[in-house]
């Protein structure tokens, strides 16, 4: 029988160290994948946001806006709906509204993302109202052409124009209009259930909206409806309007110096001041006067 030497038990070692690290990264991976949540920051802010960042991981996730990543440098592991891919240097993740995706590192790698809110996608919406990009664009000597776009949106954030920053995203998608095919978009189908509800909610907040009368508008049984809407938004549909009930009272009141809170909660949905009161102190911690400042 042949022994090994000193440097082949090494190399053995180093390999199988190499592959326990990569059972972990891939059971991460895995977990990372198979349970999405409702990132309702994006959602909720009224500007898009821009940022870098290096090596940074999100979980399966979902948001009601367009998301354009740039990899700057290294490599990243993606998934958008149900494709899994690596992102290289000089590529660009599309991720169209609603699509579940996540993001972990490969390599050591760094990111352009920008987010982009609906009310900054009127001069392109139709053209990708049903369909999308494919989620991984490749033309690096293309993509190249683009990278002064985000470097300029980089410096337009550290003194924020949104104007000028809505001319920016407006070249870049435009861009990629020209350059990139079309493909139809189809969302995941629990999760455009959730999608439609949550659309719902926006436009219909200041009604009486109740578990049973969601589910009924969409012909759910309501305790399959309720886990469906628990699973992917990660709280109670009563919770959750209430939420966004806080959230265009406040949008309200910073419009007028002269606000009645009462009025104003009730116009937005609200059918009691205690109501009101208890889930704006659970969402801010601080009363309407001392959020205000009034």
């Amino acid at each position: 029988m042949t022994s090994l030497s000193t440097n082949d038990i090494i190399t053995l070692r180093v390999a199988n160290f190499y592959l326990f690290f990569q059972k972990i990264f891939s059971n991460i991976y895995y977990l990372m994948k198979t349970h999405v949540f409702y990132e309702a920051i994006h959602d909720q802010s009224d500007k898009p946001r821009f940022f870098y960042d290096e090596n940074q991981s999100a979980p399966l996730h979902f948001h009601r806006c367009i998301e354009i990543i740039y990899i700057t440098d290294g490599c990243a592991r993606c998934t958008v709906d149900d494709k899994t891919f690596n992102a290289e240097k000089n590529e660009i993740i599309f991720v169209q509204r609603c699509a579940a995706h996540a993001i972990a590192p490969a390599t050591a790698y760094a990111k352009f993302v920008l987010i982009i809110k609906a009310a900054y996608t009127n001069d392109f919406a139709a053209a990708l109202e049903k369909k999308t990009f494919a989620p991984l664009l490749k033309d690096h000597s293309f993509n190249r052409t683009l990278f002064s776009l985000f470097l300029r949106m980089q410096r337009i954030m550290q003194k924020p124009s949104f104007l000028v920053l809505k001319g920016c995203i407006d070249m870049l998608v435009g861009s990629l209009l020209d350059h990139y095919e079309l493909y139809p978009f189809t969302p995941t189908p629990n999760l455009s259930v959730v999608i439609k509800a949550l659309d719902f909610i926006d436009e219909h907040f200041s009604e009486p909206v109740t578990l049973d009368s969601l589910a009924a508008h969409f012909g759910y049984n309501k305790y399959y409806f309720s886990h469906l809407f628990n699973t992917y938004i990660g709280e109670n549909l009563n919770n959750y309007v209430n939420g966004v009930r806080i959230r265009n009272f406040l949008e309200k009141a910073k419009q007028s110096n002269s606000v009645n809170y009462a009025n104003l909660a009730f116009d937005c949905g609200f059918e009691s001041m205690t109501t009101f009161h208890r889930h704006f102190l659970r969402i801010h911690q601080k009363t309407p006067s001392e959020l205000l400042g009034r």
